[in-house]
């Protein structure tokens, strides 16, 4: 013998209670312990990382991350202090790395302000 046949209206009830009682048991399971924050480590600010449009997580703190410079090759340091100036600060990409050391950055700033001043001179002759 078949099942008497529901309504539209008495299925969407049901289906309505089937989310309310699983919203209910995920409520009620602990959420995951956040990780242990390492104690050299710089806090950061959810407020001042708005300006992140990423479906990715944003960061809770800042640690310094070793890195090989790209053009020199020297082994760098970018401490979580840098970090936070970037990020929060300058308002950099959250995917951004650093890659090149302070020198090297420098160099590079003064070829692109060259380039730059040479551009300008060409266009205005």
């Amino acid at each position: 013998m078949d099942a008497p046949r529901k309504s539209g209206r008495q299925r969407r009830e049901e289906i309505r209670e089937k989310r309310r009682q699983r919203a209910l048991a995920q409520a009620a399971q602990t959420p995951p312990p956040l990780p242990r924050r390492p104690p050299d480590a710089v806090e950061a600010d959810p407020a001042e990382l708005a300006h992140n449009n990423t479906y990715g997580l944003l960061p809770l703190y800042y640690v310094d991350k070793a890195f090989t410079c790209r053009d020199c090759g020297s082994e760098e340091l970018w401490t979580a202090k840098q970090q936070k100036w970037w990020y929060e600060v300058a308002k950099g990409n959250i995917n951004s790395t650093a890659v090149r050391c302070r020198a090297c950055r420098r160099r590079e700033q003064a070829r692109r302000a060259e380039a730059r001043r040479i551009h300008q001179e060409g266009l205005e002759r």
